[in-house]
């Protein structure tokens, strides 16, 4: 009976050692190793956790939005602070807010893509974009307004974070929406 669980311990170790071997070498950035790729081409049991290789993210985004007023004026940009600033030791195990998060920096995030390849002909055809309505309903609806605002605007900008020796860049600036 010893010998039986020695065998199965000894398959079990060779075969978790032989996956995580298989997992290490397929993360070889100049991928040499294509016959594994080719072998589990879905990732599902090979994956690859090179999670900010080879392009890491060098810039912040930032959005702003501003309100038209009854009267014709616009209010002051005001930046949309999307993460929490005060992260609680709970976040690790709840924190249900962090989708909102993530849908909102990957719209951002797609619509730079969008913006920066420039397939759109005109700003009319970006504003039927998922990531474009998902940003404006965002701003709409999820943001607090001037109570005789009529409508509303964005922009995404790129800076890059700490560093202040460049200006922000505008990405994008929508039109003026209506409210409510």
């Amino acid at each position: 009976m010893s010998l039986l669980v020695n065998v199965r311990r000894a398959v079990l170790v060779g075969s978790l050692g032989a996956w995580f071997l298989a997992t290490t070498v397929k993360q070889e950035p100049t991928r040499k190793f294509t016959k594994l790729e080719k072998l589990e081409a879905t990732g599902f049991f090979l994956p690859e956790w090179r999670f900010f290789a080879p392009n890491p993210g060098v810039h912040d985004n930032h959005l702003l939005y501003r309100d038209t007023l009854a009267n014709g004026e616009v209010t002051p940009w005001q930046e949309v602070c999307v993460a929490q600033d005060k992260r609680k030791l709970l976040h690790v195990l709840w924190y249900p807010d962090r989708r909102m998060e993530k849908v909102i920096f990957d719209a951002m995030g797609e619509l730079q893509t969008i913006v920066g390849k420039g397939r759109l002909e005109c700003k009319e055809d970006l504003q039927v974009t998922v990531p474009y309505i998902t940003l404006l309903n965002y701003v709409s609806y999820s943001l607090e307004h001037a109570p005789d605002a009529v409508g509303t605007q964005f922009l995404m900008a790129r800076s890059k974070g700490y560093d202040e020796t460049s200006d922000p860049v505008m990405v994008l600036l929508s039109n003026v929406h209506p409210l409510g």
